[in-house]
């Protein structure tokens, strides 16, 4: 039977790391389509009065209206489109490997309609009118899913999981929607504190809470070990201080009973060490050898120094006489 279990828990997990794999190379295309996009409005950007500069206002206005949907102005923006180097910063991609070449395969694939919104569409985000509108391949922040649904929590918080987890899809045409709630976080929306947090602040549509003192077992009411519902194992209940560390090495009978062992007290717990001199050996402490060679060379330096000093005090008297 526990083989069977185990067997089923080992197919569960490596279903879900296909399932969270397969989720992330289906969001790819969402990233490459926006990589895309803002290599054209980077372009759009740095070409916008490159031809102007001469400081007839009236006339690069209308010199402008023309150039700004004009061949030559498209031609020098598809230039720097799917390349790196036209934006300051690609960080937001590292995880996409061949992002230059996917994006010129995609580029290829839907160029139409890059030509399409350059020349008829420009009033419209290029982005969301490229990627979420046409292609289909993301969703607006907050929305997953074939239909662009909405996150969990967003229309009772205004924002996806109370703003305290991720939604499983959010921004892709996949996912479920769910929340996978941040650390100290529970429940449907991510609007609860997990039994070890407590809450230190909670509206209509936000959240707060902090993790309990280490100290402290079955949850907390407030910060510190005063505010402990119960103690750990190595520590104990005060009346005005809370959860306070009990110092094993303190207490009878010893915790460190071998030979040439010491009791290192720490908060909540403890640990046997070996006294100064020796060292562990398995379990017990034996000398360290290397330590009493070092202070016998030590001892022996100070009493040839002493010898030394003395000698040379004997013979600065003999000189004087």
């Amino acid at each position: 039977m526990r083989n069977k279990l185990g067997s089923l828990h080992a197919l569960l997990q490596l279903f879900a790391v296909v399932f969270s794999k397969e989720i992330a190379i289906k969001n790819e295309r969402c990233k490459v389509c926006h990589f895309l996009t803002e290599t054209f409005e980077a372009g759009m950007r740095n070409t916008a009065r490159d031809h102007f500069g001469g400081g007839d206002t009236a006339w690069e206005e209308k010199n402008l209206g023309k150039y700004a949907t004009s061949e030559t102005r498209l031609v020098e923006v598809q230039e720097g489109l799917c390349k790196k180097s036209t934006l300051s910063n690609t960080d937001g991609y590292l995880s996409i490997k061949e992002l230059e070449f996917k994006c010129s395969a995609l580029l290829e694939e839907h160029e139409e309609l890059v030509e399409d919104y350059y020349y008829k569409n420009q009033q419209h985000n290029f982005s969301k009118w490229m990627c979420t509108e046409q292609l289909k391949l993301c969703c607006p922040l907050g929305h997953f899913g074939k239909n662009c649904d909405e996150c969990s929590g967003l229309k009772q918080t205004g924002s996806a999981c109370y703003g305290q987890g991720q939604c499983h899809g959010d921004g892709s045409r996949e996912g479920s929607g769910k929340c996978n709630c941040n650390a100290g976080y529970i429940g449907h929306f991510c609007s609860n504190c997990d039994s070890d947090y407590f809450q230190v602040e909670k509206t209509d549509r936000k959240i707060t809470c902090e993790k309990c003192h280490e100290s402290c077992t079955g949850g907390c009411k407030s910060i510190g070990p005063l505010g402990c519902n119960k103690c750990r194992t190595g520590w104990s209940m005060d009346e005005k201080l809370g959860c306070v560390d009990v110092d094993e090495c303190a207490i009878e009978p010893a915790v460190c009973t071998r030979e040439n062992e010491k009791c290192v007290n720490s908060e909540g717990s403890y640990r046997c060490a070996c006294v100064d001199g020796y060292k562990r050996n398995g379990a017990d402490c034996t000398l360290d050898v290397e330590v009493k060679f070092a202070e016998n060379n030590a001892s022996s330096g100070t009493s040839e120094s002493e010898e030394n000093n003395n000698e040379s005090a004997s013979e600065n008297t003999k000189d004087e006489l």
